[in-house]
């Protein structure tokens, strides 16, 4: 990837297939998986507030290693790099949302 990805987008993407995939066996991938796809696309959006962001962090940090297999970790990884590397850019998404255009970033791998 390269700076002219959306890293929101992005990671966006990979919460809809986890929450997808998710077998729904354990209580913390069936519910916590929805969550943060729930979360991280209110947050893409701008349509969040600021607390959302620790919010899906914080569900993340509640699904790794709760898990019978590793899909809640895979789940949880990416949102904890996010919120760790690109915080900055989740506050900036919320607050000036009107200034973000989708077909500005729009990955064409999908």
């Amino acid at each position: 990837m390269d700076k002219s990805v959306d890293m929101i987008a992005a990671i966006r993407r990979l919460a809809h297939f986890y929450a997808h995939e998710s077998c729904g066996q354990c209580t913390p991938c069936r519910e916590g998986t929805p969550i943060l796809e729930q979360l991280i696309t209110r947050i893409e959006n701008g349509n969040a507030d600021l607390k959302e962001i620790d919010l899906l962090n914080e569900t993340s940090k509640k699904i790794e290693g709760a898990t019978i297999c590793a899909l809640g970790d895979a789940a949880a990884w990416p949102i904890q790099g996010l919120y760790n590397h690109f915080k900055d850019v989740m506050i900036d998404r919320i607050k000036n949302k009107d200034k973000y255009d989708p077909k500005k970033y729009f990955q064409k791998c999908f």
